[in-house]
């Protein structure tokens, strides 16, 4: 076999060593996860026993249920849509320290970016692993320097109305830095979620959709892979040869 067969190889092979990290870093970010949900809800909890403060169940069912049926679709699909790009281990950390499209998922795209690393490939996880936890470091530190020092002193002038059309369009900006990168590497891969969006803003206008866009994902993911199916099996994609990844048992 010749290095560059043994190398390829060695890249769609999983290895003991691998499959026991991905084991260590599910229990790891299960058992994370479930010990940051107990901390959350002994705080409501906490508050209400001490000071004997009276809860209605009815109404905090009924608020609650509105909240689910809008939040619980968009996190199982962002979840299922992150975890393509930053893997397992940086899902569960981003999700437990949150702010993911803002902060966590740009800071784990950019130390791949850094470190020449493939999204979804295993040295990409660990990249996006190490990153986000930087960023999440980072935003400590920031937070508790501003709580200190910084903070009266910068308020005046965020809060000014010269800069707030600025801030307000923070997020457009950092979807648009992430998106392009992409658009440029595979256009007509691209194209199909654009179009789809665009039709169903004309279908049922831009405001319904922004309204129930847990319910629009489902249907532009599913459409683009679709799209991109067709576009594959008519040719217009590049078309690689699969490789079946086989398990190394030590």
């Amino acid at each position: 076999m010749s290095d560059t067969q043994t190398k390829n190889t060695a890249q769609i092979t999983d290895t003991a060593e691998d499959l026991k990290f991905d084991r260590e870093i599910n229990i790891l970010g299960r058992y994370s996860s479930i010990i940051v949900l107990a901390l959350m809800f002994s705080v409501p909890v906490v508050v209400t026993t001490v000071y004997a403060i009276p809860v209605n169940f009815g109404k905090v069912m009924e608020s609650l249920s509105q909240l689910m049926a809008l939040f619980i679709p968009i996190a199982v699909i962002e979840n299922i849509s992150y975890y393509a790009i930053i893997g397992a281990g940086g899902v569960y950390l981003s999700s437990i320290t949150g702010n993911i499209l803002n902060m966590r998922l740009p800071s784990a795209i950019a130390g791949m970016k850094l470190a020449q690393v493939e999204p979804g490939s295993r040295k990409g996880d660990i990249i996006s692993i190490l990153s986000i936890g930087v960023s999440c470091l980072v935003t400590l530190v920031i937070i508790f320097l501003g709580m200190l020092f910084i903070g009266k002193f910068f308020t005046p002038i965020l809060s000014n109305p010269i800069l707030k059309p600025g801030f307000d369009n923070i997020m457009p900006a950092l979807l648009g830095a992430l998106v392009v990168p992409f658009i440029i590497r595979s256009p007509k891969l691209a194209a199909s979620p654009f179009i789809i969006s665009i039709v169903l803003c004309l279908i049922f206008g831009a405001r319904t959709v922004s309204r129930y866009q847990s319910y629009f994902l489902p249907v532009i993911m599913i459409s683009s892979v679709v799209a991109a199916r067709v576009l594959y099996m008519k040719g217009f994609l590049p078309q690689k040869p699969a490789a079946k990844k086989r398990r190394v048992h030590k």
